[in-house]
């Protein structure tokens, strides 16, 4: 009995451990503001990052996520085929929580802000669980 609450306390030590380590902000040099001012290099290209979800508009069909500098970035996902590939992850969707979030990067706009298309987003805290 001692042994397996050893093994449990070990097991939630590690998992602390990990989540300490864990970057809270995009990977090193793909922050909003970096993919920005380099957009020739990022221009259709897909690519992975960790952002934040800030805000699930249901109405207007928009999802907005944020980067660790507070940079916003906004999907259109009022595509119907894109809202079926959605559909789980929109079910659970959190405001603050941490997503790697997989886009297609297509420009700049007017404004400097980047234009994207959203093609998936999964929880980080996913890939941290130990199997």
């Amino acid at each position: 009995m001692i042994e397996y609450i050893n093994n449990r306390y070990l097991q939630a030590i590690f998992f602390l451990f990990l989540l300490s380590f864990t970057p809270l902000s995009a990977q090193e040099g793909q922050n909003l503001s970096f993919i920005s001012k380099n957009i020739s290099q990022y221009q259709n290209r897909v690519l992975e990052i960790n952002l934040r979800i800030k805000y699930y508009d249901r109405v207007f069909e928009k999802i907005v996520f944020y980067d660790a500098e507070n940079i916003d970035i906004i999907f259109d996902i009022s595509d119907r085929d894109l809202q079926k590939k959605l559909r789980n992850d929109l079910l659970n969707v959190h405001e603050g929580m941490l997503y790697k979030v997989k886009m297609k990067i297509t420009g700049i706009g007017n404004l400097g802000g980047i234009l994207a298309e959203l093609i998936e987003f999964k929880p980080v805290i996913v890939n941290l669980i130990p199997q």
